[in-house]
Order: structure tokens, then sequence, then C-alpha cells
């Protein structure tokens, strides 16, 4: 006979507590499997994993746009480096072509003006009949600067401030303004013994290619050596003639 001793006090009751924690154990997964079961859990679970689900989708479409544009903003940023360039190279083109048309029509300016009082002169010595003379013949209109005279505003390139502000906004540039032929008045001041001379002087006038609007400003009796002549005063303007009008000559120049 062999008699068994528990030196572990307490041994029994700590097997008895353990058996009675698991029998709680238990009772806590059965209390668990019956909340499980509740509609309403299962619902706010379902939505729980539903919402993770589309944050997940929702985030993933957004790194995706977000890829996308970034790589749409690379290429905007590189094409207007790009455009920039080209616009750049063509202001520089269009400013160098507004200088030469400006250069062009200041040449034509001077070439086409040069003769204005040689022809104003020829036709007025033409018309001069007899027993008429001149004592004064004079520019009454303002004498305009030469073209180019004027003080340049301050370019950029060739060209205007102004010119190059337009450009900015995307504006059409301002037409040059160059007046190829500036209107010139004159007047004539000369005395006559003949009345019907002055008529017919201001008739050959005014069917000059060269010359318009031939007005008698005045005509007043004066003495001059004893005798009663006719002072007259006329005024009249400069006409471009026609082309058909003008005849041209070879310069010859002989060489010795």
């Amino acid at each position: 006979m062999q008699i068994q001793v528990n030196l572990l006090p307490g041994g029994k009751k700590k097997g008895k507590a353990g058996k009675g924690a698991a029998l709680n154990l238990g009772a806590a997964f059965a209390g668990l499997s019956d909340k499980v079961r509740d509609p309403l859990m299962l619902g706010s679970v379902g939505a729980v994993v539903a919402s993770v689900l589309v944050v997940g989708a929702l985030f993933t479409t957004q790194q995706a746009n977000a890829s996308e544009i970034e790589a749409r903003l690379e290429k905007a940023i590189s094409d207007s480096t790009r455009l920039t360039t080209v616009l750049e190279a063509r202001r520089v083109v269009m400013a160098e072509r507004d200088s030469v048309n400006r250069q062009v029509q200041i040449i034509r300016t001077i070439d086409d003006n040069r003769y204005v009082w040689a022809h104003l002169l020829d036709e007025i010595s033409t018309a001069l009949p007899q027993y008429t003379w001149l004592t004064s013949v004079e520019q009454t209109s303002k004498a305009e600067l030469p073209a180019g005279a004027q003080a340049p505003e301050p370019a950029v390139a060739g060209r205007s401030a102004a010119a190059k502000a337009a450009a900015d906004k995307g504006a059409a540039p301002e037409a040059d303004s160059i007046v190829i032929h500036q209107p010139i008045e004159f007047r004539v001041v000369g005395q006559t013994v003949d009345m019907q001379a002055l008529t017919t002087f201001m008739k050959d006038l005014e069917s000059s290619p060269f010359v318009k609007n031939v007005m008698l400003v005045k005509s007043e009796i004066v003495v001059v050596d004893g005798k009663d002549i006719t002072e007259f005063q006329l005024n009249a303007e400069y006409e471009v003639a026609p082309l058909s009008t003008l005849r041209t000559e070879p310069l010859v120049v002989p060489v010795r």
C-alpha cells in the first residue's frame, strides 16, 4: 500500500481555480458568439470594412490622378519654356522688320520730297504773265522735321517701348506714322499793272498738276515810282502730281 503526500500546499484549490477560469472563458466565448449573431453588430462591422475598402480605393485613385497631373504639369512647363523662346525670337525678327520698313520709308520720304520746291518754283515761273512780277514766295505751313529727326522712344531690340508693351499684351502694334508727303501751303506776293494778268496767273497756277486751292487773299492799289499798280497776295497748296504727268530723264555725267 502506497501513500501519496501532496507537498504543494493549496494545490487542489489552484486546480479548482483553473477549472473555474476555463469555465468562465468558455462562457465568455459563448456570450461573444451570441453578440456576433446580433444584426446591428454585423451591420456595423460590415460598414467599417466597406469604409476601409472605399478609402483604400479612393487613395489609390487619387495617387494615380496626382501622378498624371504632375506629368502633365511638367510637360506644360516644358512647352511653355520652348514657346517663350520661340516668341522672343519672333519679337526680335518683327523688330528688325519694323526697323527696316521705317528706314525704307524715311529714304522714300527724302527722295519724294527733295524736288517739291523745284517743281513749285518752276510752275510759278511758267505761269507768271507779262507785266507781272513777284516780291516774295514763302511757305506758310509749319515746317515739319525731317523723318527720323524726332527723338526716338526707349526701344528694346529695335522696337519702341509702346510697341513692345502692345506685343506683350497680345495687341496689334501701332502702325508707323511716317507721312511720305507732308502738306505744304505757300504764299505768293506780287505786283501787276493789269488785273487781267492777275486773273490769268491764278488760272494757270490752278491748272498746274503741282498746285491746288489757289485763292486771292487781298488785292490793293499801291503807288510805286509815281504809278498806280495792283499788289496782290495769293495762297495755295502743294499737290502731289500723278505719275503719268511726270517725265524722268536719265542723268548723264560726262567722263573725261
